[in-house]
């Protein structure tokens, strides 16, 4: 009799096992979406949310500030900033470039990190600083392409990135460069 009841539990535990992974996979199913209308029909399908703006062009048309989270109040001057940057780097204007930095700069390649103090100190190795590849991923980098997260505003892989001071009058310019990596 003791091995019936055995046999009848081990059967009562498989069929309450199988029921919970038959229950899972169900509800696993209709999370991932199975039963929804599909999107041929138009007619059946139900409308889509606006997306959120998700470039910075369009998001400060919508009027948010998008680089707010990196201490930059306006976006419109930081923009001026970007475009006047992006300009001198493409002309070789070492003055206006070094111009428009928040010093000290720091400067990460593989050999360690520099700061550059001053404005002739820039300009004295603008041609180690400004390298071919951070040349390049300014030139490429499109505003509304922008990364922006509470460090800063990054330029293509992280070559330059942008931030704002915490002057009264705010200012803004470069603050790191990374090359060479």
């Amino acid at each position: 009799m003791e091995m019936n009841n055995n046999v009848g539990n081990r059967v009562y535990d498989w069929f309450r096992l199988s029921a919970a992974v038959l229950i899972t996979a169900s509800m696993l199913v209709l999370a991932a979406g199975c039963g929804h209308a599909s999107t041929n029909d138009a007619n059946t399908a139900a409308p889509l949310r606006s997306a959120e703006p998700t470039t910075v062009s369009d998001r400060i048309n919508s009027g948010t500030n998008p680089f707010e989270v990196a201490g930059i109040r306006d976006p419109k001057d930081f923009i001026d900033v970007f475009n006047t940057v992006k300009d001198a780097i493409a002309s070789g204007d070492q003055a206006e470039v070094a111009s428009h930095i928040l010093y000290p700069l720091k400067v990460n390649g593989k050999s360690g990190t520099q700061l550059y103090q001053t404005r002739a100190d820039f300009v004295q190795h603008y041609d180690t600083i400004i390298t071919e590849p951070v040349k390049k991923a300014i030139a490429k980098q499109a505003v509304d392409q922008l990364f922006v997260n509470y460090q800063g505003v990054m330029v293509g892989n992280g070559e330059m990135w942008f931030g704002g001071s915490a002057d009264e009058k705010q200012v803004i310019g470069i603050i790191a460069i990374n090359h060479d990596f």
